[in-house]
């Protein structure tokens, strides 16, 4: 549910339920004793409606009510100014309707307190802007990789990791942030297209994009990650979306270094701005 779905269809109804009787009643406080009297029991009986009845059965109950009640005030004998006249008949259906909305609204809310927890479980699980498993994730499979390079040196098991970083993305954010999240979901369709079925794509935050891939040798890993760099390049050509990339193979002989996830983390990070410095210095010279 968007922020405004929550206004609307929330906040709104409960400022109004508020509002409307405490507005009727001071209005009704310059009519005879009798008319006042009508509209708060009207205010108060259509709290009760409100709140017991379903929505349907109130929609018809206001559309009977209402009829009949237009037939008695105004074309019965009763001597009533106009302004009573239409006081008495809008006091209810007004307030049955609004006390309604509250209600089912309410009723939403508590139906989902149950299921936060799996919300907030499946948001950490699943990015909805790139439509991708997150860091989370990422992690379990990382550290089960590791645990059988290390167990099983026989079979020579190893994976190649490799991060983008789309590196200038807080400055566009600053002056494009309703755009960014097409971005991101742009870039994760750009890179799914270009990988192989059995690589692991995730996203890490802060538009980092990290691939795992099992036991694709240099030369073919290389291959892949160069087709997926030219097509990022080719679908994102404004300076203002620029990649870093980094990469590194684990296997028996090195993975005491890269044991948990964050150790490949910083490793990589490191990396790219190694390469961001050197390419520093080749602009200058």
């Amino acid at each position: 549910m968007h922020l405004s779905e929550i206004i609307f269809k929330g906040y709104v109804p409960i400022v109004l339920s508020w509002l409307f009787p405490i507005l009727t009643l001071f209005v009704a406080d310059f009519f005879e004793p009798n008319i006042q009297i009508g509209v708060l029991l009207l205010l108060l009986l259509a709290i009760v409606v409100g709140m017991i009845i379903p929505g349907i059965v109130i929609s018809w109950l206001i559309i009977g009510l209402t009829t009949v009640g237009a037939g008695v005030l105004l074309f019965g004998y009763l001597v009533i100014p106009v302004n009573d006249k239409v006081i008495l008949l809008l006091a209810f259906p007004i307030q049955a309707t609004l006390v309604n909305l509250v209600s089912n609204w309410l009723l939403k809310w508590r139906s989902l307190g149950p299921n936060i927890d799996s919300i907030h479980r499946y948001r950490e699980h699943y990015n909805l802007d790139t439509k991708l498993l997150t860091s989370h994730n990422a992690e379990k499979v990382y550290s089960k990789e590791i645990t059988a390079i290390k167990s099983y040196p026989a079979y020579s098991l190893f994976m190649n990791i490799t991060e983008i970083h789309w590196q200038n993305w807080q400055q566009y954010r600053q002056f494009h942030p309703d755009n960014q999240r097409k971005i991101l979901r742009n870039i994760s369709k750009e890179i799914k297209h270009t990988r192989l079925p059995s690589e692991l794509i995730y996203y890490l935050g802060d538009a980092r994009f990290l691939i795992i891939s099992y036991r694709v040798d240099e030369k073919t890993q290389k291959i892949i990650n160069n087709a997926t760099q030219k097509n990022l390049q080719q679908a994102f050509k404004t300076p203002a979306i620029q990649f870093k990339w980094a990469m590194q193979q684990i296997n028996y002989d090195n993975y005491d270094h890269f044991t948990y996830f964050a150790d490949i983390y910083k490793h990589l990070d490191r990396v790219m701005e190694t390469d961001i410095i050197t390419e520093y210095s080749r602009e200058e010279n």
